[in-house]
């Protein structure tokens, strides 16, 4: 009997303007249609996502359908929010088939109690962020903005992703990564094993001593000038890079 297969990717950051990726993406799918696969999308599936109701423009007319058929082969299709996409709300679930996780989500790979996260609100070292972030992630906040129109809407979020990309280039990289000291508590309040994440878009495979075990933390790769997908097939696992 074939085992099932865990994917992991994250930080495709998937928009209109870039079509070679978005090409990429959609060949990938099709190879992940199988009833014994489940892909996991860890967050930032979009450059930026302004609502459920944003759905008829052709960037969106592409991948929901797509992402429908996947479902419909049998595998299954796990979505978490991440820092740019975090308004993806029930109906995009219902158009697709993906199951919503929160963040952080645990569950049993192979036996292993294994924690997934988009990953920002790790990095707790870069202040200006996270009280940006509590800010935007509140009800009130979200209600305020979905009351707009889409054209404002989007406006909105360009006009944030410039100022956002404009901000990184003053800060120091490490302050933009992960805390070591915030993960490493995640690991004992929930009580894991492994912790696979995104954001940070360094793709790497760290080990923790947490009370004497070893504790694995595998970082994922944005897709950028190539696309990374982590595979878990029983214990073993791959990386698998594509352009």
């Amino acid at each position: 009997m074939l085992n099932n297969k865990f994917i992991f990717i994250a930080d495709l950051h998937l928009s209109s303007s870039e079509t070679v990726k978005l090409d990429v993406f959609l060949r990938f799918l099709k190879r992940c249609s199988e009833n014994r696969n489940h892909l996991f999308i860890l967050g930032d599936l979009f450059d930026y996502w302004v609502g459920d109701d944003d759905i008829d423009n052709q960037l969106h007319q592409r991948i929901l359908p797509a992402l429908n058929e996947l479902t419909s082969s049998g595998a299954k299709l796990s979505i978490m929010r991440g820092n740019r996409d975090f308004l993806i709300g029930e109906h995009f679930s219902a158009l697709t088939g993906a199951h919503i996780l929160s963040d952080p989500h645990l569950f049993n790979l192979d036996g292993q109690r294994t924690l997934l996260s988009h990953g920002d609100q790790w990095c707790t070292d870069d202040k200006e962020y996270q009280s940006i972030r509590s800010l935007i992630r509140t009800d009130q906040w979200s209600h305020n903005f979905l009351k707009l129109s889409l054209p404002e809407r989007h406006d909105h979020a360009k006009t944030y992703r410039r100022k956002s990309d404009a901000l990184k280039k003053t800060k120091d990289l490490e302050i933009m990564d992960v805390s070591v000291e915030t993960v490493e508590d995640a690991f004992k309040i929930y009580n894991c094993q492994r912790i696979i994440h995104g954001h940070t878009h360094r793709h790497a495979h760290h080990k923790h001593l947490i009370d004497d075990q070893i504790r694995e933390r595998f970082v994922l790769s944005d897709w950028s000038d190539q696309g990374q997908a982590l595979t878990f097939t029983g214990s073993d696992y791959s990386d698998e890079f594509f352009s």
